[in-house]
């Protein structure tokens, strides 16, 4: 999803006070130096009896001519490489998680860089090794246009299950997925022609992993990659790309996206409804020809690059800076269109798009995990002003953020909305796929629901109601980063540490499991609950991961599927008939987690198809929630 100035209200409030990393001492061990493809690299001691070695390149430096460009290797460099420090994240519109700066761009092109994190051995430790260790490599969330491998911290992960864990960098937003027609041309390789930068970024990652991850006791035929959210919408790319075959394992997809960008509207001019599913790059230019003073507006613009050269077009993008680029980019989104995704190029990524890969019985699959949560877009719905009162914070909270939420206005409409809303996205991220693998034949296919919502009240207001097993909540539980007295003092309600810290461990047990074989199984130690395949028909589907002061874990039969979602919808008590109605057209709306229109049409035996929903779309569309949330902050 894309986050607007708005939306990072809600993570500055809620998901930044879950993942404060304590940082690691700035101790360089002799025993953490190791040679890899590059040169000699030393690390440091890391938290939970770990070295980390940080800010390593795994790619140069993606500018100037190498802008819109494959990944090309790292250059090897003189001397010992103190990888003490995480290296710049990559160019992106400066979001709360990461900064109190009032700079509107933080970041930088040069950001492609990968942190590794294992247990303390010692160079001789690993020589001696009988078996090197599975490794996981991270891809980090943030709708492909803000995040940071910045913010993680695996090593409790690394250390309590032997586990070599890696975390990337990728180029994002129009840096890292763009197709403009003049920056390629007959003599350009497939590659270059492909707009997915982003997606081949990773892949170069998974490269060096290869190439370099046994120095550090890694195997380099047992990685497994994993992500959330836009990370995990790359590691289903990664899967859905015949480039990437090899390179890795098995995976991981933690809410993730599996629908793709479009390449004809990323090549096409929006239509007068401005309504498409991707962002348009001869838009994108547009704004760029007005933002240099070339043009005076959009009919001018598009006469001037209709006349100007493919060099000339090439030329201008190359040269201008991050900034404008972003910005115009931002300005061009279209109707409709939903988060920067990877194109269906045939190369990089599958032609039929990363569905191909679930459905084609020839192409080559390896075991994959899938899993939502709970209550994913209650972190979403938590920042709309007309299901949730905000007001300025008071207190130590002013520290946090400057507004805090004090009421749900109608709790029923609530529940029901965040229901509806996170089960189709069950339905297309977990439940879909996963019967498109195990019918194609798959049958080391996985699936996971997220509950744990025991989530503590903060100035009157029940956090478990407002956000619940939240959109990127289970991150904290896969790192197992919980420990310190804000945590425990702040997101836990009462008595919900010690579960929640046991609930941490069973995941991180299943996720290394994973890793080692290919099935989650009952976890590392084999005490677990058993975690099953997907499968069809009648028969458990996936594991439900919750406490023991709840419902603890447990397998699920109950799929997903529209029929039985729309089914529900008809029967749901809490919501009236223009309600039921309004919710379905917000899913049918663009091409997210919903139905079709051919679908919303039929629903119902046609009674929502002729309503006036005027103002739920002028709610969708308009920018007006933003500009008064600037205001306020202005007021304030």
């Amino acid at each position: 999803m894309l986050l607007g100035k708005g939306m990072t209200r809600i993570f500055s409030f809620f998901i930044l006070t879950i993942l404060l990393i304590s940082g690691c001492s700035e101790n360089q061990p002799t025993d953490s130096s190791r040679e890899v493809a590059q040169g000699q690299v030393i690390g440091i001691e890391g938290n939970n009896n770990t070295y980390a070695w940080k800010g390593i390149p795994f790619a140069q430096p993606p500018l100037g001519d190498l802008r819109w460009k494959p990944p090309v290797e790292a250059n090897n460099w003189e001397g010992l490489l103190e990888a003490n420090s995480f290296a710049s994240s990559c160019f992106q519109r400066t979001s709360s998680l990461e900064s109190e700066s009032e700079e509107e761009w933080s970041g930088s092109e040069d950001c492609l860089y990968l942190n590794v994190w294992s247990p303390n051995f010692s160079k001789e430790e690993i020589i001696n090794m009988d078996k090197k260790l599975p490794v996981m490599m991270w891809v980090h969330g943030g709708g492909n246009t803000v995040g940071s491998a910045v913010m993680y911290d695996p090593s409790l992960l690394a250390d309590t299950h032997n586990v070599i864990v890696v975390t990337v960098q990728y180029r994002m937003g129009p840096l890292g997925w763009f197709r403009h027609p003049s920056l390629f041309n007959d003599g350009s390789s497939q590659e270059e022609r492909s707009g997915n930068f982003g997606t081949l970024d990773n892949i170069m990652a998974l490269k060096w992993i290869n190439k370099n991850v046994e120095q550090f006791g890694g195997d380099s035929n047992n990685v497994t990659i994993f992500g959330e959210s836009a990370g995990a919408h790359n590691v289903t790319a990664l899967y859905a790309s015949p480039l990437a075959q090899g390179l890795f394992h098995r995976a991981i997809s933690e809410s993730g996206i599996v629908s793709d960008s479009s390449i004809e509207a990323s090549e096409s001019y929006l239509s007068e409804e401005g309504i498409a599913p991707s962002i348009s790059a001869l838009e994108v230019f547009n704004k760029i020809l007005i933002a240099n003073d070339l043009a005076k507006d959009e009919e001018s613009a598009k006469v001037l690059q209709d006349s100007m050269t493919p060099l000339q077009k090439k030329s201008l993008l190359i040269n201008q800076s991050p900034e404008v680029i972003l910005r115009a980019s931002s300005d061009s989104r279209p109707k409709r269109g939903g988060m920067t995704r990877a194109y269906p190029d045939g190369h990089v990524v599958l032609r039929g798009g990363i569905q191909e890969a679930f459905t084609n019985k020839e192409f080559k699959k390896v075991p994959i995990i899938f899993g939502t949560n709970k209550d994913e877009t209650k972190f979403f719905n938590a920042m709309n002003r007309n299901f949730v009162k905000w007001e300025p914070a008071s207190g130590l909270f002013k520290l946090v953020t400057d507004e805090m939420p004090t009421e749900i206005i109608d709790l029923d409409y609530y529940q029901a909305l965040s229901f509806y809303g996170t089960a189709f996205w069950k339905h297309r991220a977990v439940d879909n796929p996963s019967s498109q693998l195990t019918a194609s034949g798959h049958k080391d296919t996985f699936a996971y629901r997220f509950d744990w919502d025991e989530l503590a009240t903060v100035n009157d207001m029940d956090l478990s109601l407002l956000i619940g097993s939240a959109h990127a909540m289970e991150i904290l539980f896969v790192m197992g980063t919980m420990e310190g007295r804000l945590f425990k003092s702040f997101l836990f309600g009462e008595g919900a540490y010690p579960a929640a810290k046991k609930l941490s461990n069973q995941i991180q047990s299943y996720w290394a499991e994973f890793a080692y074989t290919g099935n989650p199984g009952r976890g590392r130690d084999g005490n677990l609950p058993e975690w099953s395949s997907w499968s069809l028909g009648e028969g458990n589907k996936y594991l439900v991961l919750d406490s023991e002061n709840d419902q603890g874990i447990y397998m699920s039969d109950i799929e997903y599927t529209k029929d039985y979602l729309l089914s529900r919808l008809i029967k749901d008590d809490r919501l009236d008939e223009m309600q039921k109605c309004e919710v379905l057209y917000g899913l049918s709306y663009g091409d997210g987690n919903g139905v079709t229109k051919k679908e919303f049409n039929r629903f119902w035996d046609g009674r929502c198809a002729n309503k006036d929903y005027t103002n739920l779309l002028n709610l969708i569309e308009n920018d007006t929630l933003e500009e008064d949330l600037s205001s306020q902050r202005k007021d304030n």
